[in-house]
């Protein structure tokens, strides 16, 4: 079974149930947008061409993408969000979601993913699902010495921006206590939160 048959069958029965949960867009990229909310699913085409991986990001517009610069919401890509996962598929031998061999095991695989949406798909946006609920509830979880300093920078963007600027000094600290020595650019992006 070759991509374009799998990406097909993609198409004709997980894109409905997105779109019909509000992702809008064709291709290998679906996005839904509400206010500064960004939520990302992609298809990522493996090495080797048999397999593919489904791609989650969410990002908020004000943040600047991973890598640096403001992305337009409508073109922000999974790699550009500063929260990321995968829907995994099922253990085995082979690296993300097998086209199959034959139509019966691609549309076998389609339905597992779909079944997968529901459980997986689904929690990681519904953990980031609402601004500023979903990260005011993130920021009260988050103890900040226990996360990587890029994190930490993220999370005090988010808090700076929600005007809760004791959290932020606390996620700077804790983010500069971690960073590693040579993450020079790192160490001045968390000095600048407090900044502005």
């Amino acid at each position: 079974m070759n991509r374009t048959t799998f990406l097909k069958l993609l198409t004709q029965k997980l894109y409905p149930v997105l779109k019909a949960e509000g992702f809008q867009g064709t291709g290998q990229t679906l996005r839904r947008i509400a206010g500064p909310l960004i939520h990302v699913f992609n298809v990522q085409g493996a090495s080797g061409g048999k397999a593919c991986y489904l791609n989650l990001g969410a990002h908020l517009a004000f943040l600047p993408g991973e890598g640096g610069g403001q992305v337009a919401p409508q073109e922000m890509e999974e790699a550009g969000c500063v929260f990321r996962d995968r829907m995994e598929p099922p253990p085995g031998a082979a690296f993300g979601w097998a086209y199959g061999t034959s139509k019966a095991q691609a549309e076998e695989n389609v339905d597992f993913i779909l079944s997968e949406w529901v459980g997986p798909g689904r929690a990681f946006f519904d953990r980031h699902g609402s601004y500023p609920r979903s990260f005011e509830q993130m920021l009260r979880e988050t103890e900040p010495s226990r996360i990587h300093a890029r994190t930490a920078l993220h999370l005090a963007r988010i808090a700076a921006h929600l005007g809760d600027r004791e959290r932020a000094r606390a996620l700077v600290d804790a983010g500069l206590a971690s960073a590693p020595e040579r993450a020079t650019s790192l160490k001045a992006d968390l000095e600048k939160v407090l900044a502005a």
